[in-house]
């Protein structure tokens, strides 16, 4: 990314949540060399810590209980105007539903939607009276396809896409953004270790490409589609998983 383009987020406010995890930091890198201010927000705080170290004095960080308003509440409470929310926090869960029981519903249901839409809840406000803003959320190729095993995610994840279809709606007018990211499966430890060697190589079999995706290229995307190049995207999940979807 060249000078022109750092300088489309030089000191502009970002809030990402699950930063300490794969996608998460990597969101943070990514920002933070197009010269973002990053606020950080996870519930590891081993892993806010060694984030912050990395990106110093522009990198402040919360811890976040993603599933607890309250939380979320005084979160939103504390860190002020905010350029750029990407909703990135989540949880899978790999279970049949029929082993699923209900808090386990509940539980992930809370943390990969309800959570998400509090959040666009406090904190919007500020971007609509402002007229700027850019919330991106972060929802998973399997809110098109699904996957055995994956009955709750998935359409939690699909619910997060629609969410953001009618966000786009309310609040385009007053010039707030709202978009979606759909990534695949990405070279992650939770990708290498989710299954046998077998299901693992059965899975990359799968993807047009040939490979699974890794974070930083998913990080590169929301960069791109947060930046005024993008301007006209409104209310759109972009599917970035190497075509497993058309596949």
């Amino acid at each position: 990314m060249g000078l022109s383009e750092q300088s489309k987020f030089y000191n502009k406010r970002v809030v990402i949540t699950g930063a300490a995890g794969g996608l998460g930091s990597s969101l943070c890198k990514s920002f933070h060399a197009a010269g973002a201010y990053i606020i950080a927000a996870d519930r590891d705080a081993e892993g806010l810590e060694r984030l912050a170290s990395g990106l110093g004095q522009q990198c402040e960080t919360h811890i976040y209980n993603q599933a607890d308003i309250g939380s979320m509440t005084e979160f939103a409470g504390a860190i002020g105007e905010v350029d750029v929310l990407v909703n990135n926090a989540g949880a899978l869960l790999v279970k049949p539903i029929v082993e699923s029981s209900p808090q386990d519903i509940l539980s992930l249901v809370n943390i990969d939607l309800v959570g998400p839409m509090v959040l666009t809840h406090l904190i919007a406000p500020r971007m609509i009276e402002k007229q700027s803003g850019v919330i991106m959320n972060v929802s998973s190729q399997l809110a098109f396809c699904g996957a055995e095993g994956r009955s709750v995610y998935a359409a939690a994840k699909a619910g997060l896409s629609q969410f953001t279809k009618s966000c786009a709606a309310e609040f385009g007018p007053s010039g707030v953004r709202v978009l979606a990211i759909a990534p695949g499966r990405l070279l992650t430890s939770m990708a290498t270790t989710l299954g046998s060697p077998e299901a693992y190589k059965a899975g990359i079999a799968r993807v047009p490409v040939g490979r699974y995706g890794t974070p930083g290229e998913i990080a590169d995307i929301v960069l791109f589609l947060c930046s005024p190049a993008c301007d006209y995207i409104v209310g759109e999940t972009i599917i970035a998983d190497g075509g497993y979807v058309i596949g």
